[in-house]
C-alpha cells in the first residue's frame, strides 16, 4: 500500500491539510464528527503518525472491576508498556467507539466476548493483541494466553496427594472462552478418572460463590479446585465455617492471588499465571505488529505451581513424616 499523506487525506475528506494535522495530533479544535471522519480515513489508508504522536495504546477491558486476574494483568501491562515507551488509554468495552476518535498505535483487548474482539481490526484497522482467549488467529488477531493445561496440572497434583473426589468451582462460562476451556479440562479429567462430571462441578458468579458450598459438601469431595484468583479464599473460609478442616478433611487449590492465598490459614496451594511474561510478550507482539505488520501469532505461557499448606501430604509423605 502506498503511504498515505496528510494532503491525500485532506483531499478525500474535503478539508484543509492543517485540519487533518490537528485532528491526527489530538488537538481539540476540530469538530468531533470531522475528527472521526479524518481518523477513519487515516486508518483505512494506512496512514502512519510521526513517532512523537504514535505511542498511544488502548487497553480494552470488560468493566472497571480489577480484582483477581484483571488487576494482576493490568499491573504488568502498565509496567511493560511504559518501559516500551507507550502511553496507555484504558477503555471499558462500552466506550469502544473512542477508538475512532483518536489515533492509536494498537489495541490490547482483555475482553472475552468473541464477537467484540473479532470486530476490532475490521472496524478500526488497528493491530490487535488479545489476552487469554482461546479462538483461532484466522481474523489476524494475535493471542497471548496461559497454557490450557494449567487446570490439569492442578488436578493431577490433587490426585497425586490422595484426592479421589475433586470438586471444580469455575466462573460462568457464558461469554468467557477461558472459563469454558477450563471446564472442558475438568470434563476430560473426570472422563479419564471415572468421576461424575455433573456431580463435581459448579460454575458461579463471584457474587454467588456461596451457592457452591452446599454442592461441595453434598458431593463428599476430598479436594476442591477453584478456577478463579479470588474463589479459593472464599470457598475455604465458607467450608471452615461449616466445621470442615483444611487440609485434613478437604484439600484446597486455586489460581494464585498472593494477598488472599497467603492470608488464608493454612496458606493456599495454587497455580500461577506468569503475568510478567504474558505482558512482556503481548507488548513485544504489539510493537512488531505496529512496525512490521507481523502475521498473527498464538502464544501459550505455562503456569507455575506454588506449594503451600492447603493440600494434605500424600500417603508416602505422611509415612516418612
Amino acid at each position: 500500500m502506498k503511504k498515505s499523506t496528510i494532503r491525500e487525506i485532506a483531499r478525500q475528506i474535503g478539508v484543509a491539510p492543517v485540519t487533518v494535522y490537528r485532528a491526527l495530533a489530538g488537538e481539540n479544535c476540530v469538530a468531533a464528527e470531522t475528527r472521526r471522519k479524518i481518523i477513519r480515513c487515516a486508518y483505512e489508508n494506512g496512514y502512519i503518525l510521526p513517532e512523537h504522536h504514535s505511542r498511544n495504546v488502548a487497553i480494552v477491558v470488560s468493566h472497571f472491576n480489577f480484582a483477581g486476574y484483571p488487576g494482576q494483568m493490568l499491573r504488568q501491562l502498565e509496567k511493560a508498556l511504559h518501559e516500551a515507551g507507550y502511553h496507555i488509554v484504558l477503555l471499558p468495552e462500552m466506550d469502544i467507539q473512542v477508538l475512532g476518535d483518536h489515533m492509536f498505535a494498537g489495541v490490547i483487548s482483555m475482553v472475552w466476548k468473541e464477537d467484540d474482539v473479532l470486530a476490532l481490526p475490521r472496524e478500526f484497522s488497528l493491530p490487535v493483541v488479545s489476552l487469554n482467549v482461546t479462538f483461532s488467529v484466522m481474523e489476524n488477531i494475535s493471542r497471548v494466553a496461559s497454557d490450557k493445561n494449567g487446570v490439569t496440572m492442578a488436578l493431577d497434583y490433587l490426585k497425586k496427594h490422595g484426592c479421589r473426589r475433586i470438586f471444580f468451582v469455575g466462573t460462568l462460562v457464558e461469554n468467557n472462552p477461558c472459563a469454558k476451556e477450563r471446564l472442558d479440562e475438568f470434563y476430560n479429567f473426570c472422563k479419564v478418572n471415572g468421576m461424575d462430571f455433573e456431580k463435581f462441578n459448579a460454575s458461579v458468579a463471584a457474587s454467588d460463590i456461596d451457592r457452591a458450598i452446599p454442592e461441595i459438601i453434598a458431593s463428599n469431595a476430598d479436594g476442591v479446585f477453584c478456577a478463579s484468583e479470588t474463589f479459593a479464599f472464599h470457598v475455604g473460609r465458607k467450608l471452615q465455617d461449616r466445621g470442615i478442616k483444611i487440609p485434613d478433611d478437604v484439600s484446597l487449590m486455586g489460581l494464585e492471588e498472593k494477598e488472599l492465598n497467603t492470608a488464608f490459614s493454612p496458606p493456599i496451594t495454587a497455580i500461577r499465571q506468569d503475568f510478567e511474561k504474558l505482558a512482556a510478550i503481548t507488548v513485544d507482539i504489539l510493537t512488531q505488529s505496529v512496525e512490521n505488520q507481523l502475521a498473527a501469532k498464538n502464544i501459550r505461557i505455562p503456569y507455575t505451581l506454588i506449594e503451600r499448606g492447603s493440600v494434605r501430604k500424600n500417603p508416602s509423605e505422611q509415612s516418612h513424616a
